[in-house]
């Protein structure tokens, strides 16, 4: 354990009185917020300022209390900031210096590396004209790239001019707008025509893909082993063994519908809850995020991020009703997008894709995720051929260069093509497979959809989940939103087992797709109805499959 050592200091002949409370003292090597609160006698405002430079800092305030975020270390040595507050007083310029140090982080063979700290290559956008107007979207809302050079000033006006009200900088040539609603496709139309856009689409609207709830279940023998064995879980679970002391539990961020996150027999398995986000709150049209609840809303769908966090990280061999497929060695990040109303946009899945990564702003306010993702599981998608989210897949670009996997489900609507946005290049497509292992159906009308971008198949039908927000409730699940975190976990043991093996890959992804397809049930001969098929777990962890662990 590290401490954080504290140092006052004063700039003045005639010193005041100094006062300076810091907690908590230890900071591991994740990083974390440090709260922090000072006394300068005769003091109006104050400085606070970093040094090497923190995020938010320097900035000016006339509170006497400021939270501090500090960010992870993967070295294995110690480093050190010192956080400055000064403030002119009567007796001249009072100093007081923070000497903070973040614990170095525990060698193991190999370690997942900070999300946040590799760099993103910038993208380059290839849609121009208009999205689809046809898709559920937003009401009242454009985004709009230009790749114009014009005043920011003069496009605002023109828009303006156009019924379209500029609303905030999403960065990278994509804007915000506001119109009145019902007239999106119109007024999308008009700016497309007088160039103040390249491309301008509505704010799609994803839904979760749902999961029909039967009765209620509860044994891992009866209820869960069969399920399993399509994987070769327990197998794979032999094959781990005991993790090596100072390797990394990976994360897999589940953006979801809120979560039950006081159930026992899923609690144990979830990050420290400083690092769970809602990022919508009540109302997508006015988003209020908040940090460390992710509740669900009632009605509808409530159950629907508890259900498939469960299927990763339900606590393993404690006496509880259910197993999880990570067997309490992965830990899940909580990522609530979805509204009261059970709407998430365009623009909050991009936040929550940008916050698993390691950080995102939301109106105006910064968030960074203290515990980045390596693997971000979306169980939910727009099933419309063809489709795609231009905005949303360059967030995907760009997470997927700093080296997180997406994984997405490919949606329920039986049809030949997959919903996006498990059909971006930039993320991994999973179907559902019945108990015969051919493509999951269900109901007249809903089926795993398929096709030519279909990657992978996983359980899909009677698959046990948490259910409600007490411990051992349960219930059978159905829907592709419960086959994706399957792979979701699958692709976490892998990088888990990479570690243990001092094993890395500059591409992960490409190095996930070889290792995955290696162990698919349908290696050598894709179909479009299952794609590579169900996945051999027992082989993606196998430290003698070169195709997931190549020889140097």
């Amino acid at each position: 354990m590290v401490l954080a050592a504290i140092t006052l200091t004063a700039c003045s002949s005639n010193q005041s009185q100094v006062g300076i409370e810091v907690t908590p003292q230890a900071v591991p090597y994740v990083g974390g917020q440090v709260n922090l609160s000072w006394n300068i006698e005769g003091a109006q405002f104050y400085t606070v300022r970093s040094e090497p430079p923190l995020p938010g800092l320097p900035f000016v305030t006339r509170s006497s209390s400021a939270r501090i975020q500090l960010e992870s270390n993967q070295s294995p040595n110690p480093k050190s900031y010192q956080v400055i507050i000064e403030a002119n007083t009567p007796k001249g310029l009072e100093r007081i210096v923070i000497n903070l140090r973040v614990e170095g982080k525990a060698v193991c063979s190999s370690s997942i590396k900070s999300q946040a700290q590799l760099p993103a290559a910038k993208s380059v956008l290839k849609a121009t004209g208009l999205g689809h107007f046809d898709v559920p979207h937003v009401a009242g809302r454009l985004i709009v790239y230009s790749k114009n050079r014009i005043s920011l000033q003069s496009h605002i006006a023109s828009a303006q001019s156009l019924g379209a009200q500029w609303a905030r900088d999403l960065g990278g040539g994509w804007n915000l707008y506001r119109t009145q609603p019902g007239q999106e496709a119109k007024v999308a139309q008009s700016l497309y025509q007088h160039g103040l856009g390249q491309y301008v689409q509505p704010e799609y609207l994803y839904q979760p893909d749902s999961l029909a709830v039967p009765p209620h279940n509860r044994s891992y023998q009866l209820e869960q082993a069969a399920v399993f064995g399509l994987m070769n879980i327990e197998q794979a679970w032999q094959k781990l063994g005991a993790v090596k002391p100072g390797c990394d539990a990976p994360v897999v961020a589940v953006v979801d519908t809120g979560f039950y996150t006081q159930r026992g027999d899923l609690a144990p398995n979830l990050t420290p809850q400083n690092s769970w986000l809602d990022v919508v709150g009540d109302e997508i049209e006015n988003p209020r995020p908040v940090r460390g609840a992710v509740e669900p809303k009632p009605g509808t769908g409530a159950n629907h991020g508890t259900q498939v966090a469960s299927i990763i990280a339900a606590t393993t061999n404690d006496g509880s009703a259910l197993a999880g497929t990570a067997y309490n060695l992965l830990r899940v990040l909580p990522i609530k997008v979805f509204d009261a109303k059970r709407q998430a946009g365009t623009l909050q899945v991009a936040q929550a894709l940008e916050y698993a990564a390691g950080a995102t702003q939301i109106a105006g306010q910064v968030f960074i995720n203290p515990t980045p993702a390596q693997v971000v599981n979306l169980s939910l998608s727009i099933s419309k051929p063809g489709f795609r989210d231009p905005y949303l897949e360059q967030v995907l670009e760009q997470v997927t260069q700093q080296g997180v996997v997406v994984v997405a489900s490919s949606g329920n609507a039986d049809q030949p093509s997959v919903g996006y946005p498990a059909s971006s290049p930039f993320v991994i497509a999973v179907g559902a497979a019945d108990a015969s292992l051919a493509r999951a159906r269900w109901f007249s009308g809903y089926g795993s959809n398929y096709g030519s971008e279909l990657e992978f198949v996983a359980p899909g039908s009677g698959v046990p989940v948490a259910h409600g927000p007490s411990k051992d409730d349960y219930a059978l699940a159905y829907g592709t939103s419960a086959s994706a975190p399957f792979i979701s976990s699958a692709i976490g043991l892998y990088l888990l087992q990479q570690q243990q093996l001092g094993k890395s890959h500059t591409d992960r992804l490409a190095q996930v797709r070889n290792c995955l397809k290696s162990a698919g049930q349908n290696a050598s001969a894709w179909n479009s109805q299952t794609g590579y098929g169900l996945v051999d777990l027992a082989k993606v962890v196998d430290p003698n499959n070169a195709a997931c662990f190549p020889k140097e």
